[in-house]
């Protein structure tokens, strides 16, 4: 998938998605739609490998990250 947006329905806009990093899961799914409408996307999961692979799979604009996000202080 490239970073430009195919449906600009939420460019100039972030969005942050938990539990994104399972390849058949809906936060993944979620993820790229939002990009293909233009979103830059914030990709959060336990796994901060597999979050970071995740973003690099949808394009350079988007970034992964490791969080616990049960954990106030994480």
């Amino acid at each position: 998938m490239s970073d430009t947006a195919l449906l600009p329905l939420l460019r100039g806009r972030v969005a942050l998605i938990t539990g994104a990093s399972r390849p058949r899961g809906i936060g993944l799914a979620t993820a790229r739609l939002f990009a293909l409408h233009g979103a830059r996307v914030a990709l959060l999961d336990l796994d901060e490998d597999e979050a970071q692979a995740a973003a690099r799979s949808i394009g350079s604009a988007h970034l992964g990250i490791g969080c616990d996000v049960r954990d106030a202080g994480a």
